[in-house]
């Protein structure tokens, strides 16, 4: 599938396109909740999806509906198994990688991931961890007792690693997949589900992780070849998959993208990458981020 945005619309035309857009999304989430309620003896959910897929507002659109009918939801990311950055480090330099690996299956602590996820299913207390991602270390998080009627969703890229899955598997768990699936055309070019997602995480990782555009694209040959290995073959196997492309997200996505791409210096390794990219937004008209409504998927990008 691919969506075809028009140009020269007017602005009433635009802001009635983006919430017609942000609906579909939301009436999607309902109908899979609605699945989901019908799913017998129900304790674990897995949200999973490549990167910049949008699992933390559907996570967040999803636990709303579920709540509203009637389930006690605790969200669990698995970012949060993450061994601390002085192993990672290690880690990093073992495999001859040059930037940090947070991407690999050997970077989630499994045993513990195992202890806690064990802890639930036999209704016994756990003090989940939680990754500071600006100290590098693993803190303390929240101390669960689980209820009868609680339902644990666990959110992450990490859902579908072998050994996560094998640990959150079983007839009590069901996995969600969010992901962009169509393309999208808009100022005579066509924007593959992976460009989409890999224009999102520059402008995502320069606005809210500090992360020049040229960092960014130097990461992501390993973060496709990650995705290509653990996420992407096992995708079929998930209870649902959502499609979370945006027919106006190109030009929403670029301001944002001229400002960072044209920062790459020219003698970056990358610089042809981000030239290409601002050549196929050239003819793509903005469109202004006011637009789009506070609690919209899309503020998880911008």
């Amino acid at each position: 599938m691919n969506h075809f945005f028009p140009s020269q619309l007017t602005h009433q035309e635009l802001q009635t396109t983006i919430q017609k857009a942000d609906a579909a999304f939301e009436s999607s989430l309902l109908s899979l909740s609605q699945r989901l309620r019908r799913c017998k003896g129900l304790r674990f959910l897995g949200l999973t999806g490549p990167t910049c897929s949008g699992k933390t507002t559907a996570a967040r659109m999803l636990t709303e509906r579920l709540e509203f009918d009637g389930r006690h939801i605790h969200v669990i990311s698995i970012d949060d198994f993450y061994f601390e950055k002085s192993y990672l480090r290690a880690l990093t330099e073992q495999k001859g990688i040059a930037n940090l690996d947070y991407d690999s299956e050997d970077t989630i602590d499994v045993a513990l991931l195992g202890e806690c996820v064990s802890a639930l299913r036999e209704g016994r207390e756990t003090c989940l961890p939680h990754f500071n991602f600006l100290s590098g270390l693993r803190e303390r998080g929240v101390r669960l007792t689980p209820m009868p009627d609680d339902l644990f969703l666990f959110e992450g890229i990490q859902i579908l690693y072998p050994k996560v899955h094998a640990i959150l598997h079983g007839d009590s768990y069901r996995c969600i997949a969010i992901c962009p699936v169509s393309g999208i055309t808009v100022g005579g070019q066509t924007f593959s589900p992976d460009e989409i997602r890999l224009m999102r995480r520059l402008v995502r990782d320069e606005l809210y992780r500090g992360a020049s555009a040229e960092f960014t694209l130097s990461l992501w040959e390993s973060v496709r070849a990650n995705e290509e290995e653990n996420i992407l073959p096992n995708i079929g196997t998930c209870f649902a998959t959502v499609d979370s492309t945006m027919p106006y997200e190109i030009g929403v996505l670029k301001p944002y993208l001229e400002n960072s791409l044209k920062k790459v210096p020219a003698n970056d390794p990358h610089i042809d990458e981000a030239k290409l990219i601002l050549e196929k937004i050239r003819f793509v008209e903005t469109v202004d981020s006011s637009l789009i409504a506070p609690k919209s998927l899309y503020r998880e990008f911008i």
